[in-house]
C-alpha cells in the first residue's frame, strides 16, 4: 500500500484550492489535469498492476497522485503517466488493513474493482458488488474537485 506523506497532503489542499475555479465537470477530467499537473510522482505496486489489468508484465506503474487522509481512512487517487484514461482510486482502512482498488476511466466509468488485505493476493470483485461503494469513493473525488469536502 502506498502511504501518504505531509507533501501529499499539501498538494492535497493545495489542489482543492485551484479546483473550483475550474468549476464542477461531469468527469473527473478537471482532477485528473490537476493531479498530472501538480501531483507528485508515485509507482502503483506491480502486482496490484497486472490484477487492475494496466500492465501484462508485473512491473510497477508509474502515477501522479493525491492521497486524503479521511480518519482512518487513506483516499488515493492514481492517473497513469503513461495513459491518463487510466485512473486507479485506493481506499485503504487503516484499522483493518484492507484495501479497495477500483480502476476507472476518466469519464468515471468503473472497470474493474478489486479487495485485498495487507500481505494477501487481490480478490477480483464483480463490478455489481462494487459499484456501491466506488460510488461513494467517486462523491469523495467528486466532491473535494468541487471545494466540497475539505481534507482533515
Amino acid at each position: 500500500m502506498l502511504t501518504p506523506n505531509r507533501t501529499w497532503l499539501i498538494v492535497a489542499v493545495a489542489m482543492a484550492l485551484m479546483l473550483p475555479a475550474h468549476g464542477a465537470s461531469g468527469s473527473l477530467v478537471e482532477l485528473i489535469g490537476a493531479v498530472l499537473r501538480g501531483g507528485p510522482a508515485s509507482r502503483l505496486p506491480a502486482h496490484l498492476s497486472v490484477v487492475l489489468g494496466i500492465s501484462r508484465i508485473e512491473q510497477e506503474t508509474p502515477v501522479k497522485q493525491a492521497v486524503i487522509r479521511d480518519g482512518q481512512t487513506v483516499h488515493t487517487f492514481n492517473v497513469c503517466a503513461a495513459n491518463p484514461a487510466d485512473v486507479v482510486i485506493l481506499s485503504y482502512n487503516e484499522q483493518s488493513r484492507s484495501t479497495k482498488a477500483y480502476l476507472v476511466s476518466s469519464a468515471g466509468v468503473l472497470r474493474k474493482a478489486v479487495s485485498y488485505q495487507a500481505g494477501a493476493p487481490a480478490n477480483d470483485r464483480p463490478l455489481a458488488d462494487a459499484r456501491g461503494d466506488f460510488s461513494n469513493e467517486i462523491k469523495f473525488w467528486t466532491d473535494f474537485e468541487r471545494g466540497q469536502a475539505a481534507p482533515k
